[in-house]
């Protein structure tokens, strides 16, 4: 899998979680994810994006925010990692927040990597309690 798709799979991964998390019923799944930032991104939007998730979850400090903006103005957010809640060495969370014109969302997840991935081989484990 490149880098791309991975990050194509992490966008989607998130848009997912995020849209379970509002409890909605299969019918109403797109419904829930319909008016969100992530769903009106281009390709380079969500480049920027996961390579901001990316840049928090490896280096950043906690409670320090990575920020993204596509230079056309039209698409933006940030990512504020924090530590696992079970002081897991391999899991961070992250807080973040997209926004697409006047769009605008955000969650809480947990990241986890296995033993023996790349770095940057995040995976979403679970939309944290606001």
């Amino acid at each position: 899998m490149t880098v791309r798709q991975g990050g194509r799979l992490l966008a989607v991964a998130v848009a997912v979680v995020a849209a379970a998390s509002a409890q909605a019923r299969p019918l109403n799944l797109f419904n829930a994810m319909r008016d969100t930032p992530i769903t009106r991104f281009s390709s380079a939007d969500v480049d920027l994006m996961t390579q901001a998730v990316h840049q928090a979850l490896d280096n950043g400090a906690d409670g320090v925010a990575v920020t993204w903006e596509n230079p056309r103005g039209t698409s933006g957010g940030s990512v504020t990692p924090g530590k696992d809640p079970q002081d897991r060495a391999n899991c961070r969370t992250a807080r973040i927040e997209n926004r697409h014109r006047s769009l605008q969302n955000a969650g809480s997840y947990l990241f986890c990597r296995s033993k023996g991935q790349p770095k940057g081989a995040w995976q979403v484990i679970e939309l944290l309690p606001r």
